[in-house]
């Protein structure tokens, strides 16, 4: 066999070696990166959620309580966690894989009630104050999801409608009765935020660029061997 012949057998050995190796790592790698990438945007998700909520309580709230239409109308766009759900709605139309909910123990609405696994997230935060927030991967119907999770704790404002049945609006109480919602303490723990994301959507960010990495690194391989 020529000395040619032997020299690019010997190159493809060792650029099939190292394509092998570069895929078992590469793999790995962008499947942390895409998670990465998936948990900061549902951070920036939570942090746009709460900013909806601030502004609500601290601009929009206050407005409406002057107009004399409120004294005799509940108004649900008063309520600063009614405003984040409804901007979470908007924004799932253009993220559908996304989902979103304030979770609550005992919510004034039965929309808002924590299910088995949310109740535990909520326990969690209540038992320990250290912890800012819990995100993690569980397994779903519609397949394994990742959550990122953040307490919800009552402050002053909310004590006018959810300390005692009697200082609640009387229109609150008449669209929501005075069985729910109610018995909160100043700075407890009632409820988390949590945002929640397919696994698929990593998945499929991986093996995108997965893909791209090894046919561009097999197309390299293959011009310095021609």
């Amino acid at each position: 066999m020529k000395l040619l012949a032997k020299f690019n057998i010997l190159l493809l050995l060792i650029f099939g070696l190292g394509l092998l190796l570069i895929a078992l790592n590469a793999r790995g790698f962008l499947q942390r990166q895409a998670s990465a990438q998936v948990k900061h945007e549902a951070e920036l998700l939570a942090a746009s959620a709460s900013a909806t909520r601030e502004y609500t309580a601290q601009y929009v709230s206050p407005l409406i309580e002057k107009t004399s239409e409120h004294s005799s109308n509940f108004l649900p766009q008063d309520i600063p966690f009614c405003a984040t759900t409804t901007t979470f709605a908007e924004v799932r139309k253009s993220y559908p894989d996304y989902a979103y909910k304030e979770a609550a123990l005992n919510p004034t609405n039965p929309r808002d009630r924590a299910t088995d696994w949310e109740a535990d997230l909520i326990d969690n935060f209540r038992n320990d104050s250290a912890h800012t927030h819990f995100d993690g991967v569980r397994d779903t119907p519609a397949g394994r999801t990742f959550y990122f999770a953040l307490p919800i704790r009552v402050e002053t404002g909310c004590l006018q409608c959810h300390s005692q049945p009697s200082l609640a609006p009387r229109s609150m109480i008449r669209h929501y009765g005075a069985r729910n919602g109610f018995g909160w303490l100043p700075n407890e723990v009632v409820g988390a935020q949590i945002i929640s994301v397919p696994l698929s959507v990593p998945e499929q960010l991986a093996a995108k660029g997965f893909r791209e990495l090894m046919v561009n690194l097999a197309a390299i391989f293959l011009l310095a061997i021609l």
